[in-house]
């Protein structure tokens, strides 16, 4: 199974690959990755070019379909995910928390939204991003402890938190103003607001942001206009959400 798992990661990093070039990426024999591909192909999970080349198979959206129902709150998140990016003109994203990541569930993209590796599926390390840390905010603190045992504190800018004990401080000052920020600390130059959206039982279902350039970020709008449009969107999910 692990070796089933590498070879998909390998054609998932590489954007599709032939068996000289698996075999290369995992390490493992050309006899194994073919066969292992073989069956993969065999089950439609991935499917073979005309110049043997490997990519993934399309069934891998049925499998993610049926994943996402796991979000009782995807409807309600997606109207004012796209009611976000509507009005702000920027980028706006929901993501929850699964194996100590970051993971992007849906997107939205205003009209004047920059373009970055986000995608829905997308998984990113919790502490740098304005989602991640309103996220972690509200996780209970030996579980923040072992998310940053676990994924560390990488640097991504200079603007990183990558120290603990000033990360826990970022999370008090989240709870106290019930959003967070994200101040140049994934990508030179872009800003985030984000929020989390709690559950009923006082558990995190996951977070909104919207990201958009620093250029266009003012102090008014930033610490301002934003936050309070994302914050109305929240209450919004959380009334609606006790009625599911």
């Amino acid at each position: 199974m692990q070796r089933t798992l590498r070879i998909l990661e390998t054609l998932r990093e590489t954007g599709g690959a032939g068996v000289t070039t698996v075999a290369k990426e995992t390490g493992y024999s050309k006899a194994t990755v073919h066969n292992h591909l073989a069956t993969l192909e065999h089950e439609e999970y991935v499917v073979r070019t005309g110049d043997g080349t490997y990519e993934l198979g399309f069934r891998f959206l049925d499998l993610a379909h049926h994943a996402r129902r796991r979000i009782g709150i995807y409807d309600l998140v997606r109207r004012e995910v796209d009611k976000l990016a509507a009005e702000s003109g920027e980028m706006a994203l929901y993501t929850v928390e699964e194996h100590g990541w970051g993971v992007c569930i849906y997107r939205e993209l205003g009209e004047n939204a920059v373009q970055t590796p986000l995608y829905v599926g997308y998984r990113s390390a919790l502490h740098h991003t304005a989602v991640g840390k309103a996220i972690l905010a509200y996780l209970p603190r030996s579980r923040v402890e072992a998310i940053i045992k676990r994924r560390g504190l990488t640097v991504q800018t200079e603007d990183t938190i990558t120290d603990p004990d000033q990360l826990f401080d970022e999370l008090d000052a989240i709870r106290d103003r019930g959003f967070a920020f994200n101040r140049e600390e994934t990508i030179p130059g872009l800003v985030g607001v984000g929020a989390p959206i709690i559950g009923q039982g006082g558990t995190v279902e996951g977070a909104i942001s919207i990201i958009g350039p620093a250029s266009r970020m003012d102090e008014e709008r930033f610490y301002g206009e934003i936050p309070d449009m994302i914050t109305r969107s929240v209450n919004i999910i959380e009334i609606n959400a006790t009625s599911i």
